[in-house]
């Protein structure tokens, strides 16, 4: 049975609503924090007071040092949306993914404003982060659109160094731009899904690259999308019902393989949310997903009537071997259904169900290649659980002993640069809503 103990529960700093439709952790495919040997790294956006949304923020750098959590390094101007993922490429160093405004393309001056945008990656020297970051501007295979909102996914192989970037170009997909050691772009490309696919978890292996994204598009089914105008007074919403999943054994001479939708709601209007990717020694791919039925109390009541809401985090193992790609196992991690089924109306709030909701996840790999999640539930009974998942998974989860639960978070994934460690480091919103923390917790060996 797994054990957890916890090391360290901190407030890093507060914020302020960003006010741009984006947030602190907004950037669900990527992390804003990054492990350097003993140092720990988090990023966190600064609003410009008086500012226009849509780039009306600016990125810091802060680092735990002994005497609490200190702000390092920051963006002279604001010119961001969102917030600024991390990655750690090589011992001694961390990028932050910037996407900086370059001149303006529409919207309302003063009210709501657009920008076309430059991304970038800025590589601090973790010895000492406050200085001037050296700047790499990635290179695209085409003159694409890209603007404030990104959609980006980072991933970063300590191997070797390499960086992999990806950003969604329009409606068209993401363009994808590799980076050596020196932060020179070796090769790009686009890649393309049945629907626009956002949010992307990508994974950088050796050669091997690994994407995981959930469809993001306006509602397909004619009928639904007239209701919800008539409802809303709009004419469009995004809906995300879709898993995709998509790899290539060598991203520098293969291309990305068809895509696999591994999960999907699309027959009631449901919503999927990819939690955390990881990749294991041979190749397989381990996700962790939240799956609610119906999305819309609005839409359930109209169209599947005394259907109950369900939330339920889930397990699965993509196992790809050229056209025998697909799930090899799922299971189901946790599960709330409303109670007295189908009877709820309003929002969320008034909801009642049989279980807390799990809301949040995230994979934490060891250095004997186990994998955990750890993950969070809200309502009566909730908190933090953690569960091993691979190479066997454990009959229940165990609590988190946490004082103040993360109901959302990100961690120092192995994805993104960072080793394989016992200890876990997760940032997030602790439920009050102008001060992100960070938690640190061992996961004991046997």
């Amino acid at each position: 049975m797994t054990r957890v103990r916890i090391h360290a529960e901190e407030q890093v700093a507060p914020y302020t609503s960003f006010d741009n439709g984006s947030g602190p952790l907004w950037c669900f495919g990527s992390s804003t924090i990054a492990r350097d040997g003993d140092r720990v790294f988090v990023s966190l956006n600064q609003v410009g007071e008086g500012l226009a949304p849509l780039c009306n923020t600016r990125w810091q750098l802060f680092s735990r040092e002994a005497d609490g959590w200190q702000r390092v390094n920051a963006a002279p101007v604001f010119e961001e949306r969102e917030p600024c993922p991390l990655a750690r490429p090589a011992a001694g160093s961390v990028l932050l993914s910037a996407n900086r405004k370059l001149h303006w393309c529409d919207g309302t001056r003063g009210v709501r404003e657009s920008y076309h945008a430059e991304p970038r990656l800025l590589q601090f020297d973790t010895s000492s982060p406050g200085g001037e970051p050296v700047v790499h501007v990635p290179g695209w295979d085409g003159d694409y659109f890209f603007n404030e909102h990104t959609y980006r996914g980072v991933a970063a192989d300590s191997a070797s160094g390499e960086v992999l970037l990806l950003n969604i170009a329009h409606y068209t997909g993401h363009a994808w731009s590799l980076q050596d050691s020196q932060g020179q772009t070796t090769h790009r490309g686009l890649l393309k899904y049945p629907e626009r696919g956002c949010y992307p978890q990508v994974a950088l292996r050796g050669r091997a690259a690994y994407v995981i994204a959930v469809s993001d598009i306006v509602e397909p089914n004619l009928i639904w999308r007239a209701y919800k105008c008539g409802d809303t007074g709009q004419g469009w919403d995004y809906d995300f019902r879709m898993l995709y999943f998509t790899w290539t054994p060598d991203i520098t001479s293969e291309p990305f393989s068809p895509i696999l939708t591994f999960a999907s709601r699309d027959e009631t209007c449901g919503l999927l949310r990819q939690q955390d990717m990881w990749v294991d020694d041979e190749g397989d791919v381990h996700v962790v997903y939240t799956d609610r039925n119906v999305w819309r109390l609005d839409m359930r009541d109209r169209f599947f009537p005394d259907t109950p809401i369900t939330t339920e985090l889930k397990y699965c193992r993509i196992h790809h071997d050229g056209p025998d790609t697909g799930v090899s196992e799922r299971h189901t991690l946790a599960r709330a259904c409303e109670v007295p089924a189908g009877k709820s109306s309003g929002d969320d709030s008034e909801m009642k169900f049989d279980a807390p909701v799990p809301t949040n996840a995230r994979l934490q790999s060891t250095p004997d290649g186990r994998l955990h999640v750890v993950y969070s539930l809200s309502g009566e009974g909730g908190g933090m659980r953690c569960q091993q998942l691979f190479p066997q998974m454990d009959a229940e989860p165990v609590d988190v002993p946490v004082s103040v639960p993360l109901p959302s978070f990100h961690s120092a994934a192995e994805r993104l640069g960072n080793e394989r460690s016992r200890t876990m480091d997760l940032y997030g919103d602790g439920g009050d809503a102008c001060a992100m923390r960070y938690l640190q917790l061992e996961i004991l060996p046997d």
